[in-house]
């Protein structure tokens, strides 16, 4: 980090000393750095962060002590009850009970279930921002916004026709590794209980879709791969593989499969920022027909 003069951070942190809670953008003002690097470091636990209903916060007092000790500046005396003692290599803070507070108004705090941790966006906009991230000029006509499974008919080097299955991709409060994100395979008409399976017919190509809202990140998996899942099956993808998208690469990972079949197969999965997301589709196509030539 870049060695600054002690009245320097006292001029950055003037702006809004009565607010005890900064975001990533203040800090990322504060610091002179790009968003996507403050979170990264929140994300790897370089900056002692907790998260409110799936957005990066770091209380005042802690972030001016974290920087102190990076900018080699006596260190202030946190408010709170426990001392900060070391703040190189923090834990990542969490809300200590299962609930989260909702500070959206500063006048009034109400707790929220956990799993409301990841922001989620309804499935018209879902659809919105798939053909956004597309462009006008890859996309030749859709289906209403508010339809399950969305089909689009697409210009070259896409495929034509395109059946897509989209879901949010939400992080897990428990029991997955720390930033995983998921999404819940649920297809219209399947019962709680009941088998599904993705629609194949009419020629079109089905694509299996996640979107991380908080992060503008689309995560394709193979759809071929799920042709007879339980009802709100679970399929993830890795946060190293979010966080590398997020920072503007086509990110690839390999998951090991099992399916009805029986026979094991390797999946890649695919993640990338909105803006690439054409270039994402043709990657996803050229990786399926290889699987099936493999076949």
């Amino acid at each position: 980090m870049m060695e600054y003069s002690a009245a320097h951070w006292k001029l950055q942190l003037r702006g809004s000393m009565n607010d005890p809670v900064m975001t990533i953008r203040e800090i990322a003002s504060a610091l002179k750095l790009a968003e996507k690097t403050v979170y990264a470091l929140a994300s790897n636990g370089d900056l002692p962060a907790f998260k409110i209903r799936g957005q990066w916060r770091v209380r005042r007092s802690d972030f001016e002590s974290w920087l102190s000790l990076q900018a080699g500046l006596p260190q202030r005396k946190s408010p709170s009850t426990e001392p900060s003692s070391d703040f190189t290599k923090p834990d990542v803070f969490e809300p200590k009970t299962s609930m989260i507070v909702d500070m959206s108004d500063s006048n009034r705090m109400a707790a929220r279930p956990v799993e409301d941790l990841t922001e989620r966006v309804t499935q018209e906009e879902l659809h919105r921002r798939f053909v956004r991230a597309l462009g006008p000029s890859s996309v030749k006509s859709h289906s209403s916004w508010d339809s399950k499974p969305f089909e689009l008919d697409l210009a070259p080097p896409l495929p034509q026709r395109v059946r897509a299955y989209m879901y949010n991709a939400t992080r897990p409060p428990g029991g997955r590794p720390l930033g995983e994100h998921k999404v819940q395979l649920i297809v219209p008409g399947q019962r709680r209980g009941e088998r599904g399976s993705f629609d194949n017919g009419d020629g079109r190509i089905v694509l299996l879709v996640g979107y991380a809202a908080e992060e503008d990140v689309f995560v394709l998996w193979d759809a071929g791969l799920y042709t007879d899942f339980a009802w709100s099956r679970n399929v993830q993808v890795k946060a190293e593989t979010i966080i590398q998208a997020s920072a503007g690469k086509l990110a690839t990972q390999e998951r090991q499969l099992r399916p009805p079949s029986g026979r094991s197969v390797v999946e890649t999965v695919i993640a990338v920022r909105s803006r690439s997301l054409g270039e994402a589709i043709v990657r996803r196509m050229e990786l399926t027909r290889q699987r099936l030539l493999r076949e």
